[in-house]
């Protein structure tokens, strides 16, 4: 099912030496299926790694035990090979199963400063990192994989496709209830798109939307999978922004 993805109607996924779970991967795909869109896996080479590596004196502390061992160029190497191997086999199981079209490439960087460069305009899925422990999450309904949605809509921007986004994937099940953050209250025809019976649509208005309020949203997300307008994150450093999504404990889609 690997195919050559075209920039329209594409889901970008950068999967580096942190590797994405099952969970995300399946979340990402039945995303992509319900929007009937393709997705392309960015597979990523974390050039900062490897400069740590060729350090002389750079040890890692082992999780099993605690001990220490050489962080050598050719280490690391294995656990990226190894990495994207098992990512890409799973991912290509999934699409797959889902019939979902999918490619592959290689790139070097860090996330969000590499999909930053590219100017394709595709929708960008970023997972949460894995963490070495997991809260227990309670499914509202069967088949709510994801539990709870944010999403961001910009002043003074265009929010149709954020908003059709987020109505696809409530009207196919995939979501339990809504959370809406904006400066002022959307339409009501805006809200009437994302209600579903059972469900709540919650609103959080007051949302400024500038650079300090999304980096903080993005640290502490309480949502399974927040919806952004890429516009929201032009004004914030890379290296900032970077930092934010490292410690996000949710899923982040920035629509393009």
């Amino acid at each position: 099912m690997t195919t050559e993805a075209r920039a329209a109607g594409t889901i970008l996924v950068p999967i580096d030496l942190h590797g994405v779970n099952r969970r995300s991967l399946e979340t990402l795909v039945r995303i992509a299926r319900q929007l009937d869109q393709r997705l392309l896996g960015l597979l990523l080479e974390d050039l900062r790694l490897q400069q740590v590596a060729d350090l002389p004196f750079t040890t890692e502390i082992t999780l099993s035990g605690g001990r220490e061992r050489s962080l050598l160029r050719d280490h690391l190497t294995q656990r990226q090979s190894l990495v994207s191997s098992d990512t890409r086999r799973l991912l290509n199981e999934l699409a797959t199963r889902d019939r979902v079209e999918l490619s592959f490439e290689d790139a070097a960087g860090t996330r969000w400063r590499t999909v930053l460069e590219r100017d394709d305009h595709q929708d960008i899925f970023f997972p949460a990192r894995q963490r070495f422990y997991s809260r227990a999450v309670a499914y509202p309904a069967k088949g709510a994989i994801i539990p709870r949605l944010g999403l961001v809509l910009a002043p003074n921007q265009a929010c149709d496709k954020v908003i059709g986004t987020a109505a696809a994937l409530v009207t196919s099940g995939l979501v339990g209830d809504v959370y809406v953050l904006s400066r002022r209250p959307p339409l009501p025809e805006q809200l009437h798109a994302l209600y579903r019976s059972g469900h709540q649509v919650r609103l959080h208005p007051n949302f400024s939307c500038d650079a300090e309020a999304v980096t903080a949203l993005l640290r502490q997300s309480p949502y399974d999978l927040l919806l952004l307008p890429r516009e929201c994150l032009l004004h914030i450093t890379p290296e900032a922004l970077e930092a934010a999504l490292d410690r996000s404990g949710g899923q982040v889609l920035v629509i393009n």
